[in-house]
């Protein structure tokens, strides 16, 4: 799964350093590549998000819609309803915007108490969420070749996808691994219950040696007590008798 999120991100990246080799061209030229990249990134982020582990958070669900979008995307880009350079610069400008927007998390504004990867996140969300609002304004601006931008903007989805594919656990899927797997998982639960009988078994042992030494501790107290009373009473009978003997 990890594996072809990377090889996908890569492709996205070289179609972006393609972009920007020809980056005066029209976007018609390269909208093929475009679209087909998109497909096949859309096609893969479903899978994985069916198929794939994530931590606790919930990737799973936001890298199926973005797999999803990114699916619907490229087939308007490749059945060529996308014909102006200015469409194509606007739709780009609010993919980077949106994405940015949907990326952010505000809990992990603070630096110093996030881990390095939701640094590398926020840094994305802000990087997408500047250039894509340059893109909106590039005509009035430096009014950068289209093809360039965009380009641009390929290698920074690409490169969020590389750094979020780290986020992605081994899963193998259920009808390769098939009753192997389920074996293998029902062996390593028993282990786990033979390692807490055991630790039962111990535990009881423990607390009758416990209980054992409890009763011969309170069996040496009574047998204290009764040879004290039986001391006291010697004592009282002796007394008795030597005030008779008077």
């Amino acid at each position: 799964m990890r594996t072809l999120m990377l090889i996908a991100s890569v492709a996205m990246i070289g179609s972006g350093i393609f972009c920007i080799a020809n980056g005066s061209a029209a976007f018609l030229t390269v909208a093929f590549i475009i679209g087909l990249v998109f497909c096949v990134m859309g096609l893969l982020e479903m899978f994985i998000g069916f198929r794939a582990d994530f931590d606790v958070t919930e990737n799973a669900v936001s890298i199926t819609k973005d797999g999803l979008l990114m699916l619907v995307f490229g087939i308007v880009v490749l059945s060529a309803q996308v014909t102006s350079d200015t469409t194509a610069q606007m739709l780009f400008a609010m993919w980077l915007s949106v994405e940015g927007v949907l990326a952010f998390n505000a809990q992990k504004i603070d630096f110093m108490n996030i881990s390095a990867s939701e640094r590398i996140n926020v840094a994305f969300s802000v990087i997408m969420l500047c250039f894509g609002a340059y893109m909106f304004f590039n005509l009035s601006l430096f009014n950068f070749p289209v093809t360039l931008l965009i380009g641009i903007s390929l290698i920074i989805i690409g490169l969020r996808r590389f750094t979020k594919s780290f986020e992605i656990e081994y899963n193998r899927p259920s009808f390769i691994t098939g009753n192997e797997e389920k074996l293998k998982d029902a062996l390593e639960e028993e282990k786990r219950a033979l390692a807490k009988a055991k630790e039962g078994i111990r535990e009881q042992k423990n607390a009758q040696r416990r209980i054992q030494k409890i009763r011969e501790d309170m069996a040496a107290e009574q047998d204290v007590l009764s040879s004290a009373a039986m001391r006291r009473q010697e004592r009282e009978q002796e007394k008795a008798l030597e005030k008779d003997s008077e």
